[in-house]
């Protein structure tokens, strides 16, 4: 009796499972929700003068080697563990800072947030993604040329060069789309929000250097924290996508 109650509540999770799905797959062609998402310290983070005292990430000479008499205890574990992904980077020209303009030596590095290439990967299967950043278009660029080459993740790219009211007035999500009732912007930084009266915005935890440098040399748990980060601004563009209210705001103010 047990196991056929367990085999109908299977079904029925797997019902509701294949609905939402399914739901969500219909919502993304009749109305999409319209993701903006900003650059730095957002989904990565440039470094400037490029970094050199970063350890490296084959060398773990720095793991916890006490004894403990619990074989199984939090430090032997982690101890125990291979060293978490390397971090996604690329070296480029940042024009908002001093390069030598004769040999052209790129002067900032680019790190891509753990979770950060998946989360946008899941979020174009039921949304929209656009970009939405204060840089300038070279710097945009050049993210882009590394990020999505073929343009097939963002539909727009909007930036500081097209549209310098940004530094001083926040992202205004209307020169991106007309509906405020599908439209989400994830920032780190909360004064962005402010032209739609912080009901369109998601402040994201910023991804910093301190944090790049414990994900680089190694610290899985600065690594998890990342890539948790990056999950749950995936499940709140799903939430926002299939809310019965048709109207993401609902969702931000959760």
């Amino acid at each position: 009796m047990s196991s056929q109650i367990l085999a109908h509540a299977r079904r029925i999770a797997l019902g509701g499972t294949s609905g939402i799905t399914g739901f969500a797959a219909y919502k993304c062609q009749t109305d999409p929700v319209h993701i903006f998402w900003d650059l730095d310290h957002t989904i990565l983070c440039s470094i400037t003068p490029i970094p050199t005292n970063f350890n490296d990430q084959n060398d773990r000479s720095n793991h916890n080697t006490q004894t403990s008499k619990c074989p199984v205890s939090p430090s032997n574990l982690l101890s125990s563990l291979p060293s978490p992904p390397s971090l996604r980077y690329f070296n480029q020209i940042d024009d908002d800072f001093p390069y030598d303009d004769q040999t052209l030596s790129p002067n900032v590095r680019t790190y891509f947030r753990p979770g950060a290439l998946m989360a946008l990967q899941l979020c174009s299967y039921f949304g929209v993604l656009h970009i939405y950043t204060a840089a300038q278009e070279s710097y945009t660029n050049n993210i882009l040329h590394e990020l999505d080459p073929d343009r097939r993740i963002f539909t727009k790219v909007l930036h500081r060069t097209e549209f310098p009211q940004i530094v001083k007035e926040g992202k205004d999500l209307n020169v991106g789309t007309d509906d405020m009732q599908r439209a989400i912007l994830f920032d780190d930084r909360l004064y962005n929000f402010k032209p739609q009266k912080y009901e369109n915005g998601i402040i994201v935890k910023p991804f910093t250097s301190d944090e790049v440098e414990k994900c680089y040399n190694g610290s899985w748990s600065a690594y998890l924290k990342e890539v948790k980060e990056m999950s749950r601004l995936v499940g709140i563009a799903f939430c926002s996508s299939v809310h019965f209210s048709g109207d993401v705001r609902n969702v931000v103010s959760w």
